[in-house]
C-alpha cells in the first residue's frame, strides 16, 4: 500500500498523481536551475587572461574606442602641455592613467562605460590632487630605487610591480592618501608580483616571436614582401588593442588580489 509523500493520502497501485493534492507521486530528479560557470584552470596569470579575453568580449569595440581615446588624447595633451609647462606632461599621463583604470574596472565587470569617463580625474581640485599625490608618490620611490648602481633598474621594475595596483585603489578606496594606496599595493602584491612580471612577459614574448618570425619570412625573396605587409599589420594592431587588453588584465589582477568580493569573503571566513 502506497501514499502520497506529500499530504500522506492513501494512493491506489498505480496512481501517478495524488487525488488530494494533485502532485506527482513518483520522485521527480531536481533540475539545474542556475548555470555553473566553470572557473579557469591554470597559473594565476593564465586564469586572469581568461577572465580579462572574457570580460573584453562584453563590448570590444565600446571599450577599444575609449581606450583608443583616452591614448590619443594624453598624447594630444602631453604635447600641448609639454611646450606650455613641462611639468604637466608628466601629470596629465597620470590623470588619464587612473581615469582608465577606472574604466577598466567597468569593463571588467561588464558595466557599460563612456567617453567622458575619462575626464572623471579632473572633475575637481581635490581628485586632481589625490591622484597626482598617489601617483606621484609611487613613481618618486620608484625613480629613487632605479638610482641604485647596477642593480637599479632591476629592483625599479620590481618595485613597479609592487604599486601596479595603485591607480586602481585610487578609483576604488577613495578614503586612502597617497601613502596608504602604496602601501596597501605592496601587501597585496607580496607573492603575486612574479605572476604579475609572467602576465606581461608572455604577451610581449609572444608578441616579440611573431615579429620576429614574420621579419625572417620577409627576407625570402619574391614572397618576402606579403610577410613584411603582415608584420606591419600586426604592429599596427598590436599598438591599437595592446593598451586595452593589458589594461583589463591589470583590472582583472586588482579584483583578484583586492577587489571587493574577496574583502567580503574574508570577512565571512573572520566572523565564522
Amino acid at each position: 500500500m502506497a501514499f502520497c509523500r506529500h499530504c500522506g493520502t492513501q494512493l491506489e497501485d498505480g496512481t501517478s498523481f495524488c487525488p488530494n493534492c494533485g502532485k506527482p507521486t513518483a520522485e521527480v530528479p531536481a533540475v539545474e536551475t542556475t548555470k555553473q560557470v566553470k572557473e579557469p584552470s591554470g597559473p594565476l596569470f593564465w586564469r586572469i587572461y581568461m577572465k580579462a579575453f572574457g570580460a573584453l568580449m562584453e563590448k570590444p569595440f565600446r571599450l577599444w574606442g575609449i581606450s583608443l581615446l583616452g591614448s590619443l588624447l594624453t598624447g594630444i595633451f602631453v604635447s600641448l602641455a609639454g611646450i606650455a609647462v613641462p611639468a604637466f606632461a608628466i601629470a596629465i599621463p597620470w590623470l588619464f592613467t587612473v581615469a582608465l583604470a577606472a574604466i577598466f574596472l567597468k569593463g571588467y565587470h561588464r558595466e557599460q562605460v563612456y567617453c567622458y569617463e575619462l575626464f572623471s580625474t579632473m572633475k575637481d581640485w581635490a581628485t586632481i590632487k589625490r591622484v597626482l599625490a598617489g601617483m606621484g608618490w609611487s613613481f618618486l620611490w620608484i625613480f629613487l630605487w632605479s638610482l641604485i648602481p647596477i642593480v637599479g633598474p632591476i629592483f625599479a621594475i620590481i618595485k613597479g610591480y609592487e604599486y601596479a595596483l595603485v591607480p586602481y585603489i585610487l578609483v576604488k578606496k577613495p578614503e586612502l592618501n597617497a601613502v596608504k594606496a602604496r602601501e596597501l599595493s605592496i601587501e597585496k602584491t607580496k607573492g603575486f608580483k612574479g605572476q604579475m612580471f609572467l602576465a606581461d612577459l608572455v604577451v610581449y614574448a609572444m608578441i616579440f616571436v611573431a615579429i620576429a618570425i614574420l621579419f625572417g619570412l620577409g627576407m625570402i625573396k619574391y614572397v618576402g614582401v606579403l610577410f613584411l605587409i603582415i608584420m606591419v599589420l600586426l604592429m599596427i594592431c598590436v599598438g591599437v588593442l595592446l593598451p586595452l587588453f593589458m589594461g583589463i588584465v591589470h583590472a582583472a589582477f586588482y579584483e583578484e588580489l583586492i577587489g571587493e568580493e574577496k574583502e567580503e569573503e574574508k570577512e565571512e571566513t573572520t566572523e565564522a
